[in-house]
């Protein structure tokens, strides 16, 4: 039976006519839907099609129980209607995947091939009265229409709208860097200001008249307050120019963060990274994980003592890094990839991502855009792409470079990395500011042999790792950016055999023993936060596939603590 369109009701005031900051209208809620088992978005996408079923934006079509863990498309459709017109307006999807193709008053509005981004669509003028959007996003991961993600990836890719859909009016940009963190000096670069004058004010204060040289002005926040982990300030600026009617609006703060002398500096003082690998995921919600999971997850971390998040393996959600603003998290975020390049991944799944000519663009671009997009979170301090890719090769070091490049042009105030597998032949570590690395001794593959020997193997080769990246790199700072193992909860056993929960606390009591000991480790991000999916019954050979996900995690798949949590917390408690 064909079911209505959903229609939403707004009032919109637009910024050029009212000379406010632009708002926003939220898609979020019920669209029609219909699924199309098998079929791309190429052979599914009808913006006239007959709906079967409702469906809420933001979810995961594939964990509903009608559709759960199939391949394919959905369709969705909604009208709303505008009592005010739109000038300029912007599609905003906080997170999709995989590929979603757009029509809005079937004007198209492209297909958009970029999981996990944060996607701004232009749309164009629109005019007072109803409206009707569509969407066709699939989750079929075929090269080459899908190239930047794999089948063989380890984590699963999930298809529908993770954080929602709004339209908003196109209005400037506003970025604001640190330049001196003991004076409260920043850069405020306003998006095709030019030479002209603008009017600043912090926290609702006095304003302030300022002229912008090719956009960028230099200035002094009044009463300022540095953010960090126990001090998490933020400030707000308003800008408002006068030749535009536009007055925008942004939330930043005030840090620095330096590598030098083989140490992580924030605000000038040592840094030393405790956390974990975080994948956006939720066991029964996939990847359209909500607020309040995002900050219980938060709220774990800090109270284990720790400090840090790596967003495994792709850009993270906006309100995710508003929590870690707010909440004192310092975050590597970084852009899609895994295993690119590797001759274990690209024997089973050809042809190699390094050699095609559009997947290097599209990762120059997903990253590009990555760092338009967190620019204003002073918890973002580092940014990776490629984790584990073929860093060995040439071809690998050519993207890597260019990658490093395109980050330092967009934001000089970040650090930049990867995570680095290949700790003997690397080549790629020469550009980065930090050498990150991903070592499982003694796990991958399991052979961890008694306790002295397992210990013995862990230290070894954890120290030996250390000492040739040193001897090789002698200034630069050396983290651990993964490692841990698997522990099922519940199982539990005196003999700590694999995967128990004991094995799990002895593997990485061995390992914070030895990375706590070496005073060439400026941090430690376990493998991982919280049990999730991985490839499940798709992507070929791994240990996982036996679990259809990782065991992983210090919290199983609904967040409770293992054995190892504990552990965790004491030594998590013995750094700074």
């Amino acid at each position: 039976m064909k079911m209505k369109s959903h229609v939403l009701s707004l009032l919109f005031c637009a910024a050029a006519a009212c000379g406010m900051a632009a708002e926003s209208l939220s898609l979020d809620g019920s669209w029609s839907f219909r699924f199309e088992e098998g079929k791309p978005i190429e052979e599914a996408a009808k913006g006239d099609f007959v709906a079967t079923d409702s469906i809420p934006v933001p979810a995961c079509y594939d964990m509903m129980p009608k559709w759960y863990m199939k391949r394919g498309t959905g369709l969705y459709r909604r009208s709303f209607t505008l009592a005010k017109p739109m000038k300029d307006a912007v599609l905003v999807v906080d997170g999709m995947g995989v590929r979603a193709k757009f029509e809005l008053d079937g004007k198209d509005l492209g297909l958009h091939p970029y999981p996990y981004a944060r996607l701004e669509i232009p749309v164009g003028p629109l005019a007072a009265g109803e409206h009707s959007v569509f969407a066709a996003v699939d989750n079929i991961l075929s090269w080459p229409r899908v190239k930047l993600a794999r089948p063989y990836y380890d984590f699963y890719f999930y298809g529908g709208f993770y954080h929602g859909v709004k339209l908003v009016e196109r209005e400037p940009k506003v970025f604001v860097r640190t330049l001196d963190y003991k004076t409260g000096k920043v850069e405020v670069k306003v998006e095709n200001g030019g030479d002209s004058a603008v009017t600043l004010a912090f926290d609702g204060g006095q304003e302030v008249n300022v002229k912008l040289s090719d956009g960028r002005a230099a200035v002094t926040v009044p009463d300022f307050r540095l953010w960090s982990p126990d001090s998490p300030n933020l400030h707000r600026l308003s800008v408002q120019l006068p030749t535009l009617n536009f007055k925008l609006s942004t939330r930043f703060g005030i840090r620095q963060i330096e590598a030098r002398d083989r140490k992580i500096y924030l605000n000038g003082r040592e840094l030393f990274l405790k956390g974990f690998n975080r994948h956006e995921s939720d066991w029964l919600n996939g990847a359209a994980t909500g607020e309040a999971l995002m900050l219980q997850d938060i709220q774990r971390l800090k109270a284990l003592g720790g400090n840090f998040i790596r967003g495994a393996h792709y850009q993270q959600c906006e309100r995710f890094l508003d929590l870690c603003d707010e909440n004192g998290v310092l975050v590597w975020e970084e852009s899609l990839g895994w295993g690119n390049g590797q001759d274990y991944t690209n024997n089973n799944f050809p042809p190699s991502e390094l050699k095609d000519a559009e997947f290097c663009e599209m990762q120059v671009k997903e990253t590009r855009d990555m760092v338009r997009a967190s620019f204003n979170h002073p918890s973002v301090i580092i940014y990776g792409f490629l984790n584990e890719c073929a860093s060995h090769k040439k071809e690998c070091k050519s993207l890597v470079d260019t990658l490093a490049e395109t980050i330092r042009a967009e934001n000089p105030g970040r650090l930049v990395t990867f995570a680095c597998n290949i700790t003997d032949g690397d080549i790629c570590c020469t550009n980065m500011d930090i050498v990150s690395f991903n070592a499982y001794p003694g796990t991958i593959p399991m052979v961890p042999g008694d306790n002295a020997q397992f210990r013995k193997s862990v230290s070894s080769n954890f120290n030996g790792i250390v000492a040739k990246f040193r001897a090789r790199y002698p200034d630069k700072p050396i983290m651990v950016s993964e490692s841990g193992c698997g522990g099922e909860f519940g199982r539990r056993g005196e003999y700590a055999s694999p995967n128990t929960e004991e094995f799990q606390d002895e593997y990485l009591t061995d390992i914070f023993e030895t990375l706590w000991a070496n005073p060439d480790v400026v941090g430690f991000s376990i493998w991982q936060m919280n049990d999730g999916r991985t490839r499940e019954r798709f992507g070929g050979k791994a240990v996982s596939a036996m679990f259809g996900g990782s065991i992983a995690g210090v919290f199983d798949r609904l967040r409770r603590p293992k054995l190892s949590a504990e552990t965790v917390r004491k030594y998590f408690n013995l750094k700074p």
